[in-house]
C-alpha cells in the first residue's frame, strides 16, 4: 500500500505537469440515481474539426476508448496506470478518475471502457494485466466492474467479476450493453461473456464455452445492434453473433464476404454515426478491419477492406480500439513494450497520436 501512495502521489505531480484534472473513485461516491433512457442521437455534439491530433497527456497508454454523445465527451481506459479518463476532445481537457487501491499498482489495468447509448452512463473494467501479459497462464486475481454516471460524476454500483469466475476464466476487456439495461462484457482467456442487469444486482455468466481452459486465447471484442450481439474470437479470426433476448448466451458464426482474414483483432466497435451498418475491428499490427451489415441484422456481413496503419507512427504502434469523435472516426494507438519508468507502472511517453480515419472508411462504403 505505501508503494501505491507513493505512486499515486508521482501521478499527482505529473497531473501538475501536464494540466490533468484528477479525482478518486472514494471521494466522487457510489449513490446516485440512474438516468432513464435517452435514446440513440449523433447530431447533438458540435462538429469537431480536427483531423489527426494528439492527445498529449504522460503515461495515458489509452487501450480503448468510446464515445458520448450526448455529453459530447470521450472515455478512456488508461491502460497501465488503472485508470479512467473522461476527456473533452473540442477543449483538450483530460480529467483523470483513479480507483483507490488499484491505479498505479502493477497488477491491475484499465482496458475496457464503453458508453451506453441507452441510459447514457459508462461502464469500466479494472482488470488482471497478468491474463494478457502470460498469453492466459496466470488469470489470478480480482477483475472489477464498475458503473458510471457522467452527469453526477459518481458510481452506481461496484461489482467484483472473480467471485463469480473463481479463477477459471479471465481477461475481461470489452464491454457493450442493450436497450433493457443489462450489461455485457466478454473475457479472452478463454472465450465467456458475463452479463450485469441494469441495477447491478449481480455479474451471471451468460456464455461459457463446453471446455473451460484459460490457456486458450478467444474474444477480444464485442458490439451490439438491436438484440444481436457480435463478438470476435482473436484465435480464429472468424466473427460470432448472440441474441440478447436469449436466457444464456449461444454463438452463431457470422460470416463475412469475401472472406479475409482476421489477424491480431482487439475491441470491436459499431460507431453510433453508421446506425449499426458497419463494425470496425482494430487489428494491433495491421490497422482497422472496415465490414457492413446493409440491414444491420448481421446475420452475413461483406467485408470491405483494411485501412492499414499510419506507417509514420512511432515504433511499436499498436492499433487497440476505434473510437467516433463527432462524426468523425479515430483509430486509438497504444504501445505495449515501452521500458516502465522506474517506481512507476508505465513508460514515459507523453503524446498519443488519434488517426482520422473517417475518409478512408467513407471510401470504402461508396466504393
Amino acid at each position: 500500500m505505501r508503494r501505491a501512495n507513493l505512486l499515486f502521489a508521482a501521478s499527482l505531480l505529473a497531473a501538475n505537469v501536464f494540466g490533468w484534472a484528477i479525482s478518486s473513485d472514494a471521494s466522487i461516491g457510489t449513490d446516485s440515481v440512474a438516468l432513464s433512457a435517452t435514446g440513440v442521437s449523433t447530431s447533438g455534439c458540435p462538429p469537431f474539426k480536427k483531423g489527426n491530433f494528439n492527445i498529449d497527456a504522460y503515461q495515458l497508454y489509452p487501450e480503448n476508448m468510446d464515445w458520448d454523445a450526448k455529453l459530447c465527451q470521450v472515455y478512456i481506459g488508461i491502460l497501465f496506470n488503472a485508470s479512467f479518463g473522461v476527456y473533452d476532445p473540442y477543449n483538450d481537457k483530460l480529467e483523470v478518475i483513479s480507483f483507490p487501491g488499484n491505479t498505479l499498482v502493477k497488477e491491475f489495468h484499465v482496458g475496457g471502457v464503453a458508453w451506453d447509448k441507452y441510459s447514457g452512463l459508462a461502464t469500466v473494467i479494472i482488470g488482471q494485466g497478468n491474463a494478457f501479459e502470460t498469453v492466459g497462464a496466470n488469470i489470478s486475481g480480482d477483475n472489477i466492474i464498475k458503473k458510471y454516471d457522467p452527469r453526477s460524476k459518481t458510481f452506481l454500483w461496484s461489482l467484483n467479476i472473480t467471485e463469480v469466475a473463481k479463477g477459471e476464466y479471465g481477461g475481461f476487456n470489452d464491454i457493450t450493453h442493450d436497450a433493457a439495461g443489462n450489461t455485457y462484457f466478454c473475457g479472452t482467456y478463454p472465450s465467456s461473456i458475463l452479463k450485469v442487469d441494469r441495477k447491478g444486482t449481480a455479474v451471471v455468466p451468460w456464455y461459457l464455452p463446453e471446455t473451460v481452459d484459460h490457456t486458450v486465447r478467444g474474444y477480444s471484442g464485442i458490439a451490439s445492434h438491436g438484440d444481436t450481439i457480435i463478438t470476435l474470437d482473436s484465435r480464429l479470426g472468424k466473427l460470432f453473433r448472440f441474441d440478447t433476448t436469449a436466457a444464456k448466451g449461444m454463438p452463431t458464426p457470422l460470416p463475412h464476404v469475401p472472406d479475409a482474414a482476421i489477424t491480431g483483432g482487439d475491441a470491436i466497435r459499431l460507431p453510433l454515426k453508421f446506425e449499426g451498418k458497419v463494425l470496425l475491428i482494430a487489428e494491433n499490427r495491421r490497422g482497422v478491419s472496415v465490414l457492413r451489415s446493409q440491414d444491420a441484422t448481421w446475420r452475413s456481413a461483406e467485408y470491405l477492406g483494411l485501412i492499414p496503419m499510419d506507417p509514420n507512427l512511432p515504433t511499436g504502434a499498436l492499433t487497440t480500439s476505434v473510437t467516433q469523435i463527432g462524426e468523425k472516426i479515430y483509430a486509438v494507438t497504444d504501445w505495449f513494450g515501452d521500458q516502465i519508468v522506474p517506481g512507476t507502472v508505465a513508460g514515459n511517453k507523453t503524446s498519443f497520436p488519434m488517426i482520422d480515419i473517417t475518409a478512408k472508411i467513407d471510401a470504402l462504403l461508396l466504393g
